[in-house]
């Protein structure tokens, strides 16, 4: 189930905790204009050799532990941190 929450799509998604459990977590649906935005990024990032630090900083002002992850595909963009997780599903430009 999803609501629209300003121009945010918000949901919950059920991911797997690092000792294996199910935990439900926030949800935010990139839209396909970010979608697109983050692979042109990638790719940018690649062609010039960088690695990008992501940084929530929602966690980072409730002093949570770091780690953001990025996985940026053709087919879905999921970037996870100790709060949410971000999620696109599809192919864009």
């Amino acid at each position: 189930m999803t609501e629209k929450s300003g121009v945010l799509e918000k949901t919950t998604s059920t991911i797997l905790t690092p000792d294996g459990g199910p935990a439900r977590v926030p949800t935010v649906i990139l839209s396909t204009d970010e979608a697109e935005l983050l692979r042109q990024y990638k790719t940018f990032l690649a062609t010039h050799g960088l690695r990008e630090a992501l940084y929530c900083q929602t966690c980072w002002t409730h002093d949570l532990a770091d780690g953001t992850n990025a996985y940026v595909t053709s087919q879905q963009i999921v970037i996870r941190c100790r709060c949410r997780l971000l999620f696109f599903q599809g192919t864009t430009r």
